[in-house]
Parts: structure tokens; C-alpha cells; sequence
């Protein structure tokens, strides 16, 4: 896809923006504890990020008056999430992390796979399915990790802006 490269100002514009009303929306959601619908704002957010930074490269390396931008930035969330994971500290997508209570030697007390950010959990966040015999909605994570998430996002936005404005000087 080509996009001018005179609007690609507007699209970070609008990018940064949306990325800040999500946080924003999380917040709320978290607040009122509806925390499954604040996972899903804090990973649109995430994916929002993904777009915000191929679109600052793009404008950074532009040389003529459109750029190519990859479709998969606009529809593909796996390609926008594996760009954003890259953009945090490690593990800042870890949402609940791998477990195993010594205590107990039954399978039924670890989870060995953890809860890490994914497409799928985005849509178990919003919709609720049915899987393996059951009813499935949302999934579990730690509040902590969920302020890790956003404060991630938020602070790599912040740098991307700065870095941003201070080569259009």
C-alpha cells in the first residue's frame, strides 16, 4: 500500500491519539473491573503502537513524495503484536507468568504456557467462546502485569515521540 508521505504526519497523529484513549479506556475499565474488556484496550493499544512505529520509520526513511507500507500493519494483528513486542522490555507482554505450586504434583495446579499476550487472547478478552466442552471468557493475568503492559506501552510511545520531533527540528 502507498501512502503520501505528507500525510504520514496525520496517520502518527492519529496513531498516538488513539493509543492514549485506549490506555485511557483501560484505566476506566480496570477502575469499574471490567478487566477483560480493559486487556482488550491495552492490546489494541499495544497493536496501535506497532502501527505508530512503522509509520515513523517510514516517514524517517522517506525519500519521495509516497512510501510503501506493508498491508499487514492495517489487518493482520499477529504481524502488529510480533512489531510491538519487540518495542517493550522483556517480558512486558507476560500478562501471567508460567506457574507450578510445589505443594501440589497434579497437572491441574501449573500452567507451564503462562498468559502472554496474542491474537487469541485478544478475542478471548472481547467475545466469549466455546472451547473443549466449555464456555470460555477472558483469561487470567496479574493487575501488576497488566500496569507493566500499559506503562510499557506508554513509555515506548513517549520515546517514539521524542525521537520523532527531535529529527523534524
Amino acid at each position: 500500500m502507498r501512502i503520501p508521505t505528507s500525510m504520514l504526519d496525520e496517520g502518527l497523529r492519529l496513531c498516538a491519539n488513539n493509543i492514549r484513549r485506549f490506555v485511557l479506556d483501560n484505566y476506566l475499565l480496570m477502575r469499574d473491573a471490567s478487566d477483560w474488556h480493559a486487556l482488550a484496550s491495552a492490546i489494541f493499544a499495544f497493536e496501535e503502537l506497532a502501527k505508530y512505529s512503522e509509520l515513523k520509520l517510514a516517514k524517517e526513511s522517506a525519500t519521495c513524495a509516497e512510501v510503501e507500507i506493508d498491508t499487514r500493519l492495517f489487518r493482520d494483528h499477529k504481524y502488529k503484536q510480533d512489531i510491538a513486542t519487540k518495542l517493550l522490555p522483556p517480558n512486558a507482554v507476560e500478562l501471567f507468568p508460567p506457574h507450578f505450586d510445589r505443594k501440589f504434583f497434579s497437572s491441574i495446579y501449573f500452567d507451564t504456557e503462562g498468559t502472554a499476550v496474542s491474537p487469541e487472547l485478544r478475542l478471548d478478552a472481547v467475545f466469549v467462546n466455546w472451547k473443549d466442552g466449555q464456555w470460555v471468557h477472558g483469561s487470567p493475568f496479574l493487575p501488576e502485569r497488566m500496569k507493566n503492559f500499559i506503562d510499557g506501552i506508554l513509555n515506548c510511545l513517549n520515546r517514539l515521540e521524542t525521537e520523532y520531533q527531535s529529527t523534524r527540528r
